[in-house]
């Protein structure tokens, strides 16, 4: 059982994250506006990354509210990466010379978008079946008799933080490797450990934002990586389907536009490394644990 001062924090954290939630929500047209998807996304994994740390037990309707948020989160997947990928050819159009009116690209976005409909009306399906306006329930606490004890609350930050940080760095074969599942699922962990520090930040006697700034900037590189990579693969597909039907001048422009995508997926992954060299696992660790007012581990042994 976490001590006052972390559930009070906690707590906290769900109440502003929750706000932030439902306040995005309320846009009658943001199922229409790809910002307005990218804000509601991510304002559910936000909660969601606090429901991570918090007691199950202290909320009613824990486990419901949970399914709800990850069925939102999942519903809005699609449509999101139809967003990013039409955004990526767009911006690539508009600053490669002759790429915008190349026949290639011109298919790429009709399929893309033609997946982007299709999408979009599998969201709105799934998100009919969602009751959302109940969630703010979850912060009515029940009034339990002795439900916290005397605590250490940097011990209990750094105990909640620990299971985070393990495998939360790459190894020495993906930095010398570009695998794009490892890379993904990379990602993925360095992003619950960044919300997880964001959430828990406020028990840091000196905020640890060196530390947060390194996610951010991992997170970034790491999730374009991912956006060129799957943009890639669904466009390889496109190239492989006009390829077969003899399509020649679509595949031929399509195969243009892929070289690019392959060309900024490989600088993507450069910077990840550089990124990941800068600051290693040791020396990231070391740092946070001084800023949370503990000792620094050993950075050779970590």
């Amino acid at each position: 059982m976490y001590c006052l001062e972390l559930s009070i924090l906690l707590h906290r954290a769900l109440e502003g994250r929750v706000e932030t939630l439902m306040s995005s929500l309320s846009d009658a047209h943001w199922q229409g506006d790809p910002e307005g998807v990218h804000e509601v996304r991510v304002a559910s994994r936000r909660v969601r990354a606090v429901l991570d740390l918090v007691q199950p037990g202290l909320y009613p309707g824990f486990k419901r509210q949970t399914r709800k948020l990850k069925a939102l989160t999942r519903a809005l997947g699609r449509t999101r990466e139809m967003d990013v990928h039409i955004a990526i050819l767009e911006e690539m159009g508009s600053r490669v010379p002759g790429l915008a009116t190349c026949s290639g690209m011109e298919h790429a976005l009709e399929a893309v978008e033609a997946r982007r409909r299709k999408a979009r009306k599998a969201m709105a399906r799934e998100l009919d079946g969602l009751s959302l306006k109940s969630l703010p329930e979850m912060l009515q606490v029940p009034s339990l008799p002795d439900p916290f004890r005397a605590g250490d609350l940097i011990g209990t930050i750094w105990t909640c933080l620990e299971p985070w940080l393990e495998g939360a760095f790459p190894d020495a074969q993906l930095l010398d490797q570009e695998e794009v599942p490892a890379l993904h699922a990379l990602r993925i962990r360095v992003k619950r450990l960044r919300y997880a520090l964001e959430v828990l930040a406020g028990g840091f006697p000196t905020p640890p934002e060196r530390q947060l700034k390194h996610l951010r900037a991992l997170q970034t590189a790491l999730g374009s990586h991912h956006d060129l990579a799957t943009l890639e693969a669904l466009l390889t597909g496109l190239h492989q389907g006009l390829v077969a039907r003899d399509r020649a001048v679509l595949a031929a422009g399509t195969h243009e536009v892929l070289d690019h995508l392959g060309e900024e997926r490989l600088i993507a992954f450069e910077q990840f490394r550089a990124l990941a060299v800068g600051l290693p696992k040791g020396k990231f660790i070391s740092d946070l644990r001084l800023d949370l007012g503990l000792v620094p581990v050993s950075i050779e042994t970590s």
